[in-house]
């Protein structure tokens, strides 16, 4: 071989790249070959596994057609994940395009992804120009990556969780000492107004008591002298403000035990806050620093743009390019 040209026999010559090409497409038309007739085998082994008596298929594997249990299994995983609706015998097929031209080693590890992301994920990866195990290696390391997110995302809605509780305790807590203070400034009140009315009835007894041994006080005036007397002590003695009294005392005592509660039940969703964002934060410490360099990003292209606006208003030749700088900037970000 001679500067990449193969010499043949009657100084015929043709380009190794040329054969190099046909040689791919040939072991690649072989694979999808060899696959499609795996997916044929696979419909036929479910076949004959349903027609077999119970405990007879392992006997048929062996004695039949010299299956191991292993390999009559992935035969027909293959065929019920690629295996076209169609029987056929000659000119199989396998029902994804990208993945048919696949071997049945790669085909197998593809199992391992979902079937409805399956063909996408094989183009996206170019499976078919890797090898087994660095496809093997790629779909782990997106089993662990989708893993590591879900959980991310199951932290995040228990934190979300946790402050919407803490929330409520913090509003019920503060609710209710409100209502302690509005029930303590009413006792306070009725207790003054209580004492200033059985202070009036000791006076206008006091006084009563003073008309009664006076013989010169009329005896009408010495009448409503009494019956003021006895309004005031029945006004500040009477059943129904001591009742008042009563019912405003317990309503306060009760509030005070459910602020209290309330408190017991705030301190505790603080923690259970604290901890779910601890976990939160420990989970994806790197997911955290995006987002603060994130929100960075969008506080300056939102400068970048108000700047653009001002430059267009007296310059929009120079701001049209700018536009298309900034525009390509951000296609760049999303590469």
């Amino acid at each position: 071989m001679e500067n990449g040209i193969v010499r043949e026999s009657g100084d015929l010559t043709r380009d190794i790249k040329v054969i190099t090409v046909e040689i791919r497409e040939l072991c690649a038309q072989a694979q999808a070959t060899a696959l499609a007739y795996i997916v044929e085998i696979g419909r036929r082994l479910v076949e004959a596994k349903a027609a077999l008596p119970h405990g007879e298929w392992g006997n048929w594997l062996r004695e039949e057609v010299g299956f191991s249990q292993s390999s009559a299994n992935n035969y027909m995983k293959l065929y019920e994940e690629y295996g076209d609706s169609q029987m056929t015998i000659f000119g199989a097929t396998v029902n994804s395009q990208t993945i048919g031209k696949l071997p049945y080693s790669k085909a197998l590890a593809l199992l391992a992804v979902p079937a409805s992301e399956r063909e996408d994920f094989a183009e996206k990866v170019g499976a078919e120009d890797l090898s087994v195990k660095e496809l093997e290696r790629i779909i782990k390391e997106r089993d662990a990556e989708r893993h590591r997110a879900e959980e991310l995302e199951q932290r995040a809605r228990e934190a979300e969780e946790a402050a919407a509780k803490h929330k409520e305790a913090a509003e019920a807590s503060a609710e209710l000492g409100k209502k302690v203070n509005d029930l303590e400034i009413r006792l306070a009140e009725m207790r003054a107004e209580y004492a200033q009315q059985k202070n009036k009835a000791e006076q206008l007894k006091a006084k009563l008591d003073l008309a009664k041994s006076d013989p010169k006080i009329p005896p009408a005036k010495l009448e409503k002298i009494k019956k003021d007397a006895e309004e005031a002590a029945k006004k500040a003695l009477g059943e129904d403000a001591v009742k008042e009294l009563e019912k405003t005392q317990a309503a306060l005592k009760k509030a005070e035990e459910a602020k209290l509660e309330a408190e017991r039940k705030q301190i505790e969703a603080e923690g259970r806050l604290k901890e779910a964002e601890m976990r939160l934060k420990t989970a994806a410490p790197e997911i955290n620093e995006f987002k603060v360099l994130f929100t960075a990003l969008q506080e300056q292209a939102t400068k970048c743009f108000k700047q653009l606006d001002k430059i267009r208003a007296v310059d929009p030749d120079t701001a049209e390019k700018l536009g298309i700088a900034l525009k390509k900037f951000g296609e760049g970000l999303c590469r």
